[in-house]
């Protein structure tokens, strides 16, 4: 096995994920982000943030850097489509030059947060597995609006 190998293997599957995540983000309709399957789920704008302030967050636990931290300004503004893209792909932009600096040598390393200690390995999947489940919900999500609108649009 070549050195970094298997961190190389992790970093391809962020970008190929991240260039995904984007290419479904700039496909969604604008009227999409504050509907709802049901009250008791969250709107598609609610899911986009989260997924750029989580996948921020497992980064910065990755680098060990508990001091910055990053919150959508006021929870209540709406934001568009456009700018939603446009945080998005500033995290992208954080998260593919930090985790670029890691190595073969960090990936048993562990780190803490609350009371999980897992390794970067394993935090590294975390942050695939996290945009990837997300996007899973928003393809639902979407299914589900298309299929209202078919619905409305019949009657």
């Amino acid at each position: 096995m070549s050195p970094n190998q298997k961190t190389s293997f992790y970093l391809d599957l962020i970008k190929k994920s991240h260039a995904a995540f984007r290419e479904y983000l700039v496909h969604l309709p604008e009227d999409i982000l504050d509907w709802k399957v049901t009250d008791l789920m969250y709107s598609s704008e609610w899911i986009i943030k989260h997924i750029i302030h989580d996948q921020i967050w497992i980064v910065n636990v990755i680098i060990k850097n508990d001091k910055e931290s990053f919150h959508f300004e006021d929870k209540s503004d709406s934001l568009m489509l456009e700018e939603l893209i446009e945080e998005y792909d500033k995290m992208v932009i954080m998260a593919e030059d930090n985790l670029s600096k890691l190595d073969d040598s960090q990936l048993e390393e562990m780190r803490n947060y609350k009371d999980y200690t897992i390794s970067v390995e394993d935090w590294l999947y975390e942050y695939i597995f996290h945009l990837n489940q997300h996007s899973g919900e928003l393809g639902f999500i979407l299914t589900a609006w298309k299929r209202k609108k078919r619905s409305l649009s019949e009657n």
